[in-house]
């Protein structure tokens, strides 16, 4: 595909899904006022179509094998896997009051891709093998670090509960349950996620425990450990609220210290 036309079809597939995540949110908003099955059906309908053209424009540019990582494409990728995880969680569970939340996130950074695009900027080609590696890690931290967020909400959700005395966004987030179960389905989907990063990295990646590698990998590795352990012990112990929430964060805070360790490491220790 030339480069050229493919500029194009990305422009124009970012302005749709913008235009398609409004209208969701919009519709959904109508929803919380005048709730009924027609609309939840509405509200789905644009949201899956918002996340297709959001896909089409972030994947488009791979067919040339090229790959731009720059601030907003990255957050472009993470906010597109949060938006799917959320709808399709949302097909199974009353879960449409996230997409407030969710949707407005994804409408600005696609906005700020258009923005602050530069078309004659240089774009990296990248080996399929290595493209996939870098795809599914960033995915696997996407969905993870929003596993986080949704630890943290179950536990102050869980704290008002408690003590009876629900405020502000408390209020129109889904039942306990709800949110539990949520949580689990973003920790299963991330740790597959970042098992196949993961074993893509051992399979196109020369060396992981290379000198300028290693805390990144073992940082990694010791949170896969976590969230593996957290769902053996979710299934067979029963794990969840509170208990679920704080490992879960354990495990967040390794992958963060898995990226911003090793560029510690890196940039700071070793002068790279």
């Amino acid at each position: 595909m030339h480069l050229g036309i493919a500029i194009h079809m990305v422009t124009l597939f970012t302005l749709i899904a913008i235009t398609f995540y409004i209208l969701s949110g919009v519709a959904q908003y109508t929803a919380i006022r005048q709730p009924s099955p027609r609309i939840r059906a509405r509200v789905l309908s644009l949201g899956s179509l918002a996340i297709i053209f959001h896909g089409l424009a972030w994947f488009t540019p791979l067919f040339n094998q090229t790959m731009d990582l720059r601030f907003f494409q990255v957050g472009s990728l993470i906010s597109l896997v949060i938006s799917a995880l959320i709808l399709i969680s949302a097909l199974r569970k009353p879960l449409e009051s996230l997409f407030l939340g969710v949707f407005p996130m994804a409408i600005i950074i696609l906005a700020c891709n258009l923005v602050f695009s530069d078309n004659n900027s240089v774009v990296k080609h990248y080996d399929t093998g290595l493209m996939s590696h870098i795809i599914l890690s960033i995915m696997a931290y996407s969905v993870l670090s929003i596993a986080a967020f949704q630890a943290i909400l179950l536990m102050v959700q869980d704290h008002q509960l408690k003590h009876k005395h629900m405020t502000g966004i408390m209020r129109v987030l889904p039942p306990l349950q709800t949110m539990d179960r949520l949580l689990f389905d973003m920790i299963s989907i991330g740790t597959l996620l970042l098992t196949l990063a993961i074993g893509s990295g051992f399979i196109f990646l020369d060396d992981l425990f290379a000198q300028h590698l290693v805390h990144k990998t073992a940082f990694t590795l010791m949170a896969w450990a976590v969230y593996s352990a957290l769902l053996l012990g979710h299934w067979r112990l029963g794990w969840r609220g509170n208990v679920a929430s704080k490992w879960t964060l354990v495990g967040t805070s390794l992958l963060i210290l898995a990226y911003f360790g090793s560029k510690l490491v890196l940039e700071i220790i070793l002068k790279r």
